[in-house]
């Protein structure tokens, strides 16, 4: 990806930390109906419907597919790809070079009007293929793309979770892109390889809401601005305190996925 423009996509499929084998607990009269209604969405059998709400406490709004068999298949890696692909397309034709940070946040409706990395298919195309072959209910629910200048931007990303080995697009189960703007004199590309992955961790673990300002007073556990709160890899500074000292980058924009999460809106 280059660095003045990258793209996050997030999908349905998602995968958990371990598998267990247990007994698992009879469903109440009163759970049917969420059974009936997930099973209904996912195509998934009943068994694992079960368990995944069970995971959730029987809140239907929190659950998404969560089959390991599906994330860790190739095809379903090519379809990430090929989504990804079509999303920096989308970014690339979206307007003349930037001049400040623009961010693009794409319905499932526009998702699937893209083509594909191939330059022809469109995605809602390739997601019928993949459904096809893999014989599991799929969803590109969302995707997004941020653009910064070239002369002056850069742009980090951070995935967590599981990756595949050698995967032509970072995969995981959270991921962040953050907008940043190179101060003067330009570091070392290292170094801001260095810090720029470090602050889009933070936005990994942290989940902030909003960028805010160097002079942000910080409002303890509750704050949500990026550079308020308390750095997750050095807790004694602040993030904007961290940007500070290191001189080498200023935010100026993040996007932040969680693999499942319902898009802003929608609830869940």
């Amino acid at each position: 990806m280059q660095r003045a423009a990258r793209s996050a996509v997030c999908g349905a499929a998602r995968v958990p930390p371990a598998r267990f084998f247990r007994a698992a607990p009879p469903v109440l009269a009163a759970d049917k109906e969420a059974l009936l209604e997930l099973r209904r969405r996912t195509g998934l059998p009943f068994l694992q419907c079960r368990e995944a709400l069970r995971r959730c406490g029987g809140e239907l709004g929190q659950v998404n597919c969560e089959t390991d068999f599906v994330a860790r298949n190739a095809e379903f890696q090519r379809l990430v790809e090929q989504a990804a692909l079509g999303t920096m397309a989308h970014c690339r034709a979206a307007a003349a070079p930037p001049t400040c940070c623009t961010k693009h946040l794409l319905r499932e409706d526009e998702l699937a009007q893209l083509q594909g990395g191939d330059g022809g298919t469109l995605l809602s195309d390739h997601l019928a293929l993949a459904i096809g072959k893999l014989g599991e209910n799929l969803i590109l629910r969302r995707a997004a793309w941020l653009r910064v200048p070239e002369e002056d931007g850069y742009i980090a990303a951070y995935a967590h979770g599981w990756l595949p080995a050698a995967a032509p697009v970072a995969m995981g189960t959270y991921g962040a892109l953050v907008a940043c703007r190179v101060t003067e004199p330009r570091p070392p590309a290292a170094t801001l390889e260095e810090v720029g992955r470090k602050v889009a961790q933070h936005v990994v673990g942290m989940a902030p809401t909003a960028v805010g300002t160097p002079q942000d007073q910080p409002r303890g556990e509750e704050e949500t601005r990026l550079l308020a709160q308390s750095f997750l890899l050095e807790p004694g500074l602040t993030v904007g305190q961290f940007l500070g000292a290191r001189g080498a980058l200023a935010v100026r924009d993040f996007l932040r996925f969680r693999c499942g999460e319902e898009p802003p809106g929608r609830g869940g």
